[in-house]
């Protein structure tokens, strides 16, 4: 299996990112708003089993919408992959931390943008910099994860890369407090927990118990891919609040296929972490009991296997969505296999399509995929292009997904868009 950054051919397009300035044009179609650059991809020769999907239509129809949030207060458009977002519902804000935008800059402070969920109109929100008090500040990073508390409006991030070919991998954790431009100024602190600390990743993902306030960690590379995990970390306190941090590695009896690259959602109700795709272009199903560390042994369960008829094309960086509510895990984008064989090819699709796992934690009846068909609102609009290292929020009060940048081979976006019935219900 290759992973990111060990092709020749992807080293050589990341030198010539770092080593020169990329020249970059405004291809604005309507809604779309996008900058094109010349800026590729690493290249992932993975292989997939491709399965047909259940095109059963839902009882409403799900729509995106661009939104096209005031830029007045940035210095410059927020294009961004590689990024993490997290989101307030209470102030209807989504907050982006890192990432690396045109001309692979790596910026270091936070943006928020709000009226994410576009509920005030697709005109009435701004997208504003944060500059936060703090010193030191977190070292600029990708491909890092982060989790948010929002009765503390305290985002978490974890991990990633710190170099533009990800050589130098991390594994510090930092809280940013006032995470969503209210109640104070922004401020950075790092945290310093006890316990032998997670290997130094990037890729990995990251999920939030809010009751018990701890982090769960799962999976990730490292060392231009030659390293892979399947390892579950737990972080206590892990808002910095409430007593020391402690790191602790769980023990789950079970072995998923899935590793770096895939999606992960979890379920307080019923303490248990549900994770998709990933790893070689795979489409399985996994949940892991007691993720959290308490209530018992942690047990990893096949809920869905690996090439299984119905399920959506397997893939790689897909983005995933929640609603613990109704039990369903909705999907959107990623890599899937091209079935191109020639090295010399691209051997990968940016995918646009979203899918729906119905009893996504196990219980309540079978697990079930069903592929939404969105609608696009407004006159003359296009939907959102496939894409990948983008990134998904979700208001539960809306039912929406929402999808900001991310890039292709063809560019680097900074359009946000938002999915409306996004549980497909």
């Amino acid at each position: 299996m290759q992973h990111s950054f060990r092709n020749p051919k992807s080293l050589l397009v990341w030198t010539l990112i770092v080593g020169s300035a990329l020249i970059t044009t405004a291809v604005d179609a309507a809604a779309q708003f996008r900058y094109g650059t010349p800026f590729a991809n690493s290249v992932r020769m993975r292989r997939s089993h491709h399965a047909s999907g259940n095109q059963v239509q839902p009882s409403s129809t799900p729509t995106w919408s661009p939104t096209f949030a005031s830029q007045a207060n940035l210095d410059t458009p927020p294009l961004r992959g590689g990024h993490s977002a997290v989101y307030d519902s209470n102030t209807n804000t989504m907050i982006v931390y890192g990432g690396f935008d045109g001309e692979f800059n790596m910026p270091a402070n936070p943006l928020v943008q709000t009226n994410a969920n576009n509920s005030g109109g697709a005109f009435a929100g701004e997208w504003t910099e944060l500059f936060p008090d703090s010193y030191p500040n977190p070292p600029a990073r990708y491909f890092h994860s982060a989790v948010y508390d929002e009765t503390n409006n305290r985002m978490i991030i974890f991990g990633g890369c710190a170099d533009a070919e990800c050589l130098i991998s991390l594994n510090d954790t930092w809280v940013l407090s006032n995470a969503n431009g209210t109640g104070g100024t922004a401020s950075w602190t790092q945290l310093t927990p006890t316990g032998s600390l997670p290997g130094a990743r990037y890729l990995q993902n990251a999920v939030y118990d809010s009751a018990n306030n701890r982090m769960i960690v799962f999976s990730g590379e490292m060392n231009n891919g030659s390293t892979v995990y399947s390892d579950v970390w737990v972080l206590t306190n892990a808002n910095g609040l409430g007593g020391t941090p402690v790191w602790t590695q769980l023990s789950p009896t079970g072995t998923p296929d899935a590793i770096d690259g895939n999606t992960a959602v979890y379920d307080p109700a019923s303490n248990k972490m549900i994770v998709f795709g990933g790893g070689n272009f795979l489409n399985s199903v996994w949940t892991l009991s007691n993720a959290n560390g308490l209530g018992g042994t942690p047990v990893w369960t096949k809920l869905i296997g690996n090439g299984t008829a119905g399920s959506p094309a397997g893939r790689w960086i897909a983005q995933a969505s929640y609603d613990s509510t109704n039990n369903r895990m909705t999907i959107y984008g990623g890599n899937i296999d091209a079935g191109i064989t020639s090295p010399s090819d691209y051997d990968y699709v940016a995918a646009s399509d979203v899918w729906v796992l119905a009893n996504a934690n196990g219980s309540g009846g079978t697990p079930t995929w069903t592929q939404l068909h969105p609608k696009v609102s407004g006159d003359n609009n296009v939907a959102p292009v496939g894409r990948t290292y983008f990134s998904a929020v979700y208001d539960s009060t809306t039912d929406s997904m929402i999808i900001f940048g991310g890039d292709t081979i063809e560019g680097i976006y900074w359009s946000t868009w938002v999915l409306s019935h996004a549980n497909g219900l």
